[in-house]
């Protein structure tokens, strides 16, 4: 996530992602590998979109 807020959309005001709904696929994940201001901060440009859970393969 740093590499694409920081180095492929470093102008980007949001960058909306889709994702599956992986546990580990959330905002909270960021504070787990960061510190606090760090993930806070790539956080702050994210918009998470999830696919249904029960959405077939």
């Amino acid at each position: 996530m740093k590499e694409l807020v920081d180095i492929h959309f470093p102008d980007a005001d949001v960058i909306q992602l889709v994702m599956d709904n992986l546990n580990t696929h959330t905002i909270s994940a960021l504070y787990e590998a960061f510190i606090p201001s760090e993930a806070r901060r790539i956080a702050k440009k994210l918009e998470i979109h999830y696919t249904p859970k029960h959405g077939t393969w």
